[in-house]
């Protein structure tokens, strides 16, 4: 899945399905990969580019390839 796809499911599922938004979190197979284990929360609030900018930074983060 792409960083774009992954921000419009997330923002569906925050704004549709979650009960509470944060409950929506995630984490990267990268970041995984570099031993993460603690997701991170969607923001609460804003659009899909608030969340997709979320997470490009998340993957900016652990991409040092």
């Amino acid at each position: 899945m792409t960083a774009d796809e992954a921000a419009l499911f997330a923002l569906w599922l925050r704004d549709s399905c979650a009960p509470a938004p944060d409950l929506v979190r995630f984490v990267s197979s990268l970041a995984m990969a570099d031993g993460e284990e603690m997701p991170l929360p969607l923001p609460a609030t804003g659009g899909g580019e608030e969340v997709l900018a979320e997470i490009r930074r998340h993957i900016d983060t652990f991409d040092v390839f």
